[in-house]
């Protein structure tokens, strides 16, 4: 059988003059639409598009479990498989043999790790094992369990009674033996489930989603010399049908899952921040009550008027400038955030939850990535309101950070690619994940958080910790330093997300230079949307739009990872010709 040479042109149809000189007029034009229709549908009836958002993400959720597990179990088997197969590996992204990546590794993983995650670590790394330490498919079963002992021994359970507490006192009373394999809530025994469960929705199936999408561009762009966008990584799949309304309709795809899933991003970011500064403050009308401290509406949305004037100044300046210097910034004070935990922290306590959570991760990661739960059981809404919501906020945000990906890896290999933009990042988050939360936990099973940390907010658990291990004063210096690398997280993936977005409806490059309106234009269209969701049910709505977004570039991304094995194999057969 003949082995044709690959294609290496792709036209794809942008304006020579005017307002959409060198862009896409119809991907931009639809993109925008689209969303200038969700913004209007949201705003024409605030309350009733919150509830419509709502309905769509529980059926996505009692629908999709199984595509969404199955969907990431796939990126994760077929990025793995081009990083670690020999010569799939050394696969240069970029023609020249002697070319030079454009950033220093330090840079280069710096806007990895600042544009991937870092807003959503600086509040999950403190929540996420706290809450799994109460509740995990482990403390679930173990409910089971229960029931079955009590029914067994003849004795009922109260409607409404917590099944632990009539347990521990049918225990206490000796009217039951204790029940093998039980994991109570908020003990030792379930903190290795709360960290392996930590460490499996940040691990590698966030990080090879991102890569798998940043390989493929990468090397289509740079190995094959396509134009740098989402079409681009199909061409052995579609061809030439892909300069047209096929090729268009993949692209705005992509907007538009970038758009709502960077929304989700910030959307999570403004609420940390706005609690932040109530740690700070004390300022009652930044959060809803002192008993219970929700930042407020308004509070969200003027940290999003702070947040979008930073983002439109750094974007304004350029990858190489704007975006490569707050990255640099963000990782030196994230690493001060970090020393300041392992100096003052649960040191000892979170580098025993760090190994035992990795050996326990790494040996549970197939049957905990294949397992899927029916969603009308109590597993199953674990199961939905924690893994399928991070899965789908993966798939929305891959375009976005693999195209920024791709974007600053020019003559990486792949191999490099995967072990950079996989392992590193994914080991940097455990540590984070053990010494932020690992404290916590530490302060609360130690008695002496007496159940606040716990009973806060997701998005104010981190200030919570930091209250408690340091004097007044400087709780509220440490939490001005968390404050300002939320910022610069938060300004960092909104001006890298507007970059992408002109990415790709540029075609791959934008060839003007002055971009100024088009920056500006997806700034406010951005800012718009996170307004609009803010108001129509805060969180919970950004995450309903983002649900919604993702569905159809999960899609596109499982094209793009046969796309790449097939160009993989026909390189490696024509090498061995």
């Amino acid at each position: 059988m003949a082995i044709h040479s690959p294609s290496k042109k792709l036209n794809i149809k942008t304006q020579d003059s005017g307002f959409f000189e060198g862009f896409n007029r119809f991907v931009v034009l639809t993109s925008l639409a689209l969303i200038a229709l969700v913004v209007i549908w949201i705003l024409s009836d605030i309350e009733r598009s919150g509830m419509t958002l709502s309905a769509i993400k529980d059926w996505s959720y009692a629908n999709l479990n199984g595509y969404y597990t199955y969907a990431i179990a796939f990126y994760i088997v077929v990025c793995l498989t081009v990083i670690l197969w020999p010569s799939f590996g050394r696969t240069k992204l970029g023609v020249d043999p002697n070319g030079r990546p454009e950033f220093s590794n330090f840079s280069w993983f710096s806007m990895i790790f600042g544009a991937g995650i870092g807003i959503g670590v600086l509040t999950y790394s403190a929540a996420e094992p706290l809450w799994h330490l109460a509740s995990n498919p482990e403390t679930i079963m173990s409910k089971d369990l229960i029931v079955t002992a009590l029914t067994n021994n003849g004795i009922r359970l109260p409607e409404g009674a917590d099944v632990f507490a009539v347990y521990q006192e049918q225990i206490a009373a000796n009217t039951i033996a204790p029940v093998e394999g039980v994991v109570m809530p908020r003990s030792e025994e379930a903190l290795t489930a709360a960290y392996r469960y930590s460490f499996l929705h940040w691990g590698l199936s966030a990080w090879a989603t991102y890569s798998l999408v940043g390989i493929c561009l990468a090397f289509f762009s740079y190995a094959r010399g396509l134009p740098l966008t989402m079409r681009s990584a199909l061409n052995p799949l579609f061809g030439k049908h892909l300069e047209g309304k096929l090729g268009d309709i993949i692209d705005i795809s992509a907007v538009i899952a970038t758009i709502f899933g960077i929304s989700q991003t910030i959307g999570v970011g403004l609420s940390t921040f706005a609690s932040g500064l109530y740690s700070i403050t004390g300022a009652e009308w930044l959060v809803t009550s002192a008993v219970s401290p929700e930042p407020t509406t308004g509070a969200l949305l003027l940290s999003l008027f702070i947040v979008m004037c930073l983002s439109t100044a750094s974007a304004l300046s350029g990858v190489g400038r704007g975006v490569k210097w707050l990255s640099n910034i963000n990782m030196v004070l994230s690493i001060l955030l970090l020393a300041f935990f392992l100096i003052f922290g649960a040191t000892m306590f979170a580098l025993e939850m760090l190994g035992k959570g990795i050996f326990n991760y790494i040996i549970n990661l197939p049957a905990m990535m294949f397992t899927v739960w029916d969603p009308n059981t109590e597993l199953g809404g674990w199961q939905t309101s924690w893994s399928i919501f991070y899965w789908a906020w993966w798939i929305a945000f891959a375009p976005f950070v693999g195209m920024f990906l791709a974007r600053i890896s020019k003559n990486r290999t792949i191999r490099e690619f995967g072990l950079i933009g996989i392992v590193a990042p994914s080991l940097t988050l455990f540590i984070w994940f053990s010494l932020i939360g690992g404290t916590g936990i530490d302060l609360e099973l130690s008695g002496i958080a007496g159940g606040q940390i716990f009973d806060s907010g997701v998005t104010a658990q981190l200030f919570e910790i930091i209250g408690f291990m340091l004097q007044p004063t400087m709780a509220i210096a440490v939490s001005v330093m968390v404050v300002v690398l939320l910022l610069t997280y938060l300004v960092t993936s909104a001006d890298s997300a507007i970059l992408v977005v002109n990415i790709i409806n540029a075609a791959g490059e934008i060839k003007v230079k002055d971009r100024t309106k088009h920056i500006l234009i997806w700034i406010v269209a951005l800012t718009a949307v996170i307004a609009a969701l803010l108001l129509a049910g805060g969180l919970n709505a950004i995450t309903s739009a983002m649900i919604i977004a993702a569905i159809p570039f999960s899609f596109i991304i499982i094209l793009m990872a046969i796309s790449l094995l097939k160009a993989l194999i026909l390189n490696s057969m024509r090498a061995k010709k």
